[in-house]
């Protein structure tokens, strides 16, 4: 695989592409950026899969970039909590290239891209960051008027 450092570059001309300027976008951390959709934070980050092989479903895996976009939106509710996990369940099946996880600690719900990218293009960057800020603005209003989520607000504003 040639080096990961050459996609950051395609990472950035997707941002371009949709008026986010990179240098704005860049966190501390290589081939990590955050970006804003409304009120939502999405968090780009782009790494090589190495050796490990944990959670892949295929072994050609190693040293393969891997491109995640992940959107945290809104806290699981304490009422009615296995209605919402069932609810998640059933809107997973339905949906499109990304998939609605939860973090144990906090309770605190996303929706994930993540793809193994060998031949990463802008316009693959450009889809799944609208694939992420789609689900997560559509689920965030639909969980806050079912369940009353608390939903949780981008950190610079």
């Amino acid at each position: 695989m040639a080096d990961i450092k050459q996609f950051y570059g395609i990472v950035e001309e997707g941002l371009i592409t949709l008026g986010i300027t990179p240098e704005q976008s860049r966190n501390d951390e290589e081939g990590q950026w955050t970006i804003y959709s409304e009120e939502l934070e999405i968090y780009i980050d782009l790494w090589s899969a190495g050796a490990e092989r944990q959670g892949l479903y295929y072994f050609e895996a190693e040293e393969q970039p891997i491109l995640q976009v992940i959107s945290p939106f809104c806290q699981a509710p304490k009422e009615n909590y296995q209605a919402f996990l069932e609810e998640m369940l059933d809107i997973n099946i339905g949906m499109m290239k990304a998939n609605l996880v939860m973090r144990e600690e906090g309770g605190v719900v996303c929706v994930k891209y993540r793809d193994i990218v060998p031949n990463l293009k802008k316009e693959d960057v450009v889809e799944a960051l609208n694939c992420v800020s789609y689900y997560a603005e559509l689920l965030s209003k639909a969980f806050f008027d079912k369940y009353q989520v608390n939903l949780l607000h981008r950190m610079d504003s």
